[in-house]
């Protein structure tokens, strides 16, 4: 099959983990498909201003990469008021040409609705990644939790504004409905995105959880015992919190490798025991997962699916993860009192207090990610989601 994925973001070019999956996604069909990638170029520029060099890629893909004449205003256009000219004529274009027979979305945020649109006769799928389709903010969140209120300009609009971000108003509009209308499938990274998603939406959603592929073997240092937080270091991941539990855990150590607005923060704090790593490129932080006592993930928003506890579950390090979102399917698979309450500081307090590495052997952490988490299952489902 000739299949084409659409994302504002690829790697290097990329600041999340679900490019990761795009790109490990793509990688894999390409082994038995022809594999495009469309991403903008301009997206990541209006993020980040780092240079990054072309990675080389597993198996044979081709990538397309938009650089619109209006640089950076292109994918803010598209964001606020949907799919701009360049954009729509670079996606319609290279449909025409390739001729595929499954165009895959992802997150298209930056790239507009309009890439919805069927322009051809494939199989228009799109991936939730997050609650763009449902929510403005796309992420649900809100100062006190997870948002339950009904999407519509009345509750959208003031919450928007209070987190600064930008009301789009497409959402109200025929065309964004026409554009949902004409997805064939949604896959859903998690049960708990399904069935948000259900709520609003009445398509075909189907799950299919994120994979990694089983990493090297990674040398066990002895005489290092810490636990490890990855990801971001901004208050929607309930990293506060965490911080706070380790001020009270004095004998144990925290590694936060991560980059973000908190940082300083943190730093203030002088909480002895938690140290501040940075970002850390892939190997570096897959030797820590892999040497940490267990990642904890301690978020307060309803995170999707993780990648870097499915990682750590490849490296056969355990998960802590709160209640939150997707991250119970994860850990329930390990051991369900791993779990916490997003909010119950002493709750995560007594399961660090107790928790002994040695009841989770790295042989069984690694067999619960094959069954579940690796390349091979998900490209069983997906290849039923394409076929039928």
């Amino acid at each position: 099959m000739k299949i084409l994925m659409t994302t504002s973001f690829y790697p290097p070019f990329h600041i999340g983990g679900d490019a990761t999956n795009v790109k490990l996604l793509a990688e894999a069909l390409s082994k038995g498909h022809e594999v495009h990638v469309l991403h903008s170029m301009d997206a990541y520029n209006l993020k980040k201003k780092e240079r990054r060099k072309v990675e080389d890629s597993e198996g044979i893909l081709t990538v397309h990469t938009m650089h619109s004449p209006l640089g950076r205003l292109e994918p803010i256009m598209n964001y606020c008021i949907g799919s701009r000219s360049y954009t729509l004529n670079f996606f319609r274009r290279l449909v025409e040409q390739e001729g595929f027979d499954v165009v895959h979305h992802h997150n298209i945020s930056l790239l507009g609705y309009g890439l919805l649109r069927k322009t051809g006769n494939y199989k228009n799928i799109y991936t939730a990644h997050d609650y763009w389709l449902i929510c403005p903010k796309y992420d649900l969140f809100v100062n006190k939790g997870i948002c339950t209120k009904r999407a519509c300009i009345g509750n959208c609009l003031p919450c928007c504004a209070a987190h600064k971000k930008p009301y789009q108003l497409f959402r109200h509009t025929s065309a964004f409905n026409r554009a949902i209308k004409d997805i064939d499938t949604i896959i859903a990274p998690s049960d708990f995105m399904k069935a948000r998603l259900s709520r609003q939406l009445k398509k075909r959603i189907e799950t299919l959880h994120y994979f990694v592929p089983e990493p090297a073997v990674q040398e066990r240092v002895d005489g290092e015992e810490y636990f490890i937080y990855a990801g971001v270091l901004e208050h929607h991941k309930g990293l506060m919190n965490l911080v706070k539990v380790f001020s009270r855990l004095p004998h144990l150590r925290l590694f936060i490798a991560g980059s973000g607005s908190l940082y300083s923060r943190i730093k203030k704090t002088k909480t002895r025991n938690v140290f501040l790593l940075g970002w850390r490129n892939h190997d570096d932080l897959f030797r820590l997962l892999a040497n940490a006592q267990a990642l904890v993930v301690p978020s307060i928003w309803a995170e999707n699916m993780p990648m870097v506890a499915i990682e750590a579950l490849s490296l056969g390090t355990p998960v802590i993860g709160s209640d939150k979102g997707g991250i119970p399917e994860i850990v329930s698979k390990i051991d369900k009192q791993l779990i916490f309450k997003s909010h119950d500081l002493e709750g995560l307090a007594n399961i660090l207090r107790s928790f002994k590495r040695k009841d989770y052997p790295r042989s069984k952490l690694r067999e619960i990610h094959q069954e579940y988490f690796s390349p091979k299952n998900y490209l069983r489902g997906y290849e039923k989601i394409i076929t039928s």
